[in-house]
């Protein structure tokens, strides 16, 4: 019995939960337990605890588990907003890393900061930017208060335009030298890894030189690099295999952001995709879901990005030679540059799988939550003509929801043991389910109804599995001298939440303690900001 833990001068506030279904986050059999808190940490789990407590919560048989680990989030300005973190809290979630895909919000000197959050994917809303270093952006997480643990990867797109701007030339040597100080400095103060997102602008520019700069940077600090690869359609195996060739010269751990397979004609390609990520030992994330989000300008091809800035791109789609030369590319269903990877998505899916989930002015709202294609139709335009307008008119900033996979093939890559869970939220506009759901869908249709793993592994991989990968220190288990970062749900934890409902909260939760103190309490939502910035 683990009872001497070091506590310095604070008043030790002793919880005891009981009569719990104890699943602690290692993979192993659940059993009937107890678990005793001592302000922040965990200093007992047994099947019976009789040591005093302060207060005794009893868990009737529920199970208690690690708290959820969100390890794919954009949830980078949450904090800053009331509430937040309501929809990830109520499904469990205790921990978050944020700055993924290479976007984020910092570092970014000021004079820089107003271009991109006019672009910025992962939502702009109207609060101050104090910061400008990641050590700055850090400091106004923990000065607000933070509802969740918090920790970030400096994102590659940010470091990018510092140095470049929107331009797509490549970095001479100078400009790499000076990327690789931006990355050191960064993780130096505190950055979780280096993120890259190999279809937004403007990390889409980056060639083989420029990542295996970052790359060595992370292999330097020991972080691992996480990236959502160049391609996750046609050309997503020679994708990971560029990325893998790229972590290997640098000798840095490597996982992949969103695990998918874009468009039915590459689903075959799952049990060899899942025989590299074996045979390199690699790690990845994926949301329970066959249908995710981003913006509506990755509709576009490359090259046509390459060749415009943002707001001459913006000029160009207005010209009728490249909307035929684009209409073209979508309907022939081939790359406009040889060699260039790119998810067509209208090619591969179609415009009837694709609806719109947020804009930016009040009269674009009308579209929110219809596809294209109805969209098209109501205003008897082409597809095309009807989504390069919005893009116009919108200035680029408007975000889709996109069907992108069978539901078979989730199962399939959920069901790999490397495999980790993320919720890839983004907040603003018409949301996506998996903003409040991702967690107790998986415990819901996955564990209960379709029987692919058991509950013990489900939730290894939700909490034991993400924590050792991502070095989040004595975190993701239920074990003596752990974070008290705990989950307490019973049979009826569900997500309600759907593509027509995306705001319904998670039901079935009970209670959640972020570092011992209780975000919720029998259901009920807190008002409390426990979490800390892991560094």
């Amino acid at each position: 019995m683990a009872v001497g833990i070091n506590l310095g001068m604070e008043i030790s506030v002793r919880q005891l939960i009981k009569n719990a279904t104890v699943i602690d986050g290692t993979g192993g059999a659940a059993f009937k337990g107890d678990v005793l808190i001592d302000n922040q940490l965990i200093i007992d789990v047994a099947p019976l605890i009789e040591l005093a407590a302060d207060s005794v919560i009893d868990a009737g048989g529920a199970y208690l588990t690690p708290g959820f680990i969100d390890v794919h989030s954009h949830s980078d300005l949450a904090t800053f907003l009331p509430q937040g973190f309501k929809p990830k809290v109520l499904q469990g979630i205790t921990t978050e890393l944020i700055g993924v895909c290479g976007l984020g919000v910092a570092p970014l000197p000021k004079p820089l900061q107003a271009e991109v959050r006019e672009r910025l994917i992962i939502g702009n809303p109207n609060i101050d930017w104090s910061w400008d270093s990641f050590s700055s952006y850090g400091a106004a997480l923990k000065r607000h208060g933070l509802e969740v643990n918090l920790s970030a990867f400096v994102p590659h797109g940010l470091l990018r335009y510092q140095i470049c701007g929107n331009s797509s030339l490549t970095m001479d040597g100078s400009q790499r030298e000076r990327l690789a100080q931006l990355a050191d400095q960064a993780l130096s103060e505190g950055a979780l890894g280096i993120s890259l997102g190999l279809i937004y602008h403007p990390a889409l520019f980056s060639d083989k030189r420029e990542l295996l700069t970052l790359a060595q940077v992370a292999a330097k600090h020991h972080k691992p690099l996480v990236v959502h690869m160049r391609s996750e359609s046609d050309e997503v195996i020679e994708a990971l295999q560029e990325m893998i060739i790229l972590s290997q010269q640098a000798g840095c751990q490597l996982h992949i952001s969103h695990l998918k397979l874009i468009g039915r004609r590459n689903a075959a390609k799952v049990s060899r995709l899942l025989a590299l990520i074996d045979r390199h030992e690699l790690t990845f994330d994926q949301y329970p879901y066959n249908y995710g989000s981003t913006t509506l300008l990755s509709i576009l091809p490359p090259s046509l990005i390459r060749t415009y800035e943002p707001d001459a791109l913006m000029i160009a789609l207005k010209k009728a030679e490249i909307r035929q030369q684009v209409r073209d590319w979508f309907a022939e269903r081939i790359l406009p540059q040889a060699g260039e990877p790119w998810d067509n998505l209208p090619a591969l899916l179609g415009w009837e799988n694709i609806l719109i989930c947020e804009v930016g002015s009040q009269s674009a709202k009308q579209w929110l939550g219809c596809s294209i294609t109805e969209c098209a139709q109501k205003m008897d335009q082409h597809p095309v003509d009807f989504a390069l307008d919005l893009l116009v008119s919108e200035r680029g900033n408007v975000r889709m929801i996109d069907y992108f996979m069978d539901e078979e093939l989730v199962e399939q890559i959920f069901q790999h043991p490397r495999g980790m869970v993320g919720t890839d939220t983004i907040f603003g506009g018409h949301l996506h389910p998996r903003v409040s759901g991702s967690f107790p869908r998986i415990i819901q249709r996955f564990v209960s109804q379709r029987q692919l793993l058991p509950l013990e592994q489900a939730v290894h991989k939700m909490t034991g599995l993400s924590a050792e990968t991502f070095s989040l220190h004595k975190r993701g288990r239920l074990a003596p001298g752990y974070y008290a970062d705990i989950s307490l749900f019973d049979a009826s934890f569900s997500d309600n939440s759907t593509i027509d409902k995306p705001d319904a909260y998670a039901t079935g939760l009970r209670d959640l303690w972020v570092n011992g103190k209780r975000k919720v309490k029998q259901g009920e939502y807190l008002e409390i900001r426990s979490g800390e910035l892991l560094l």
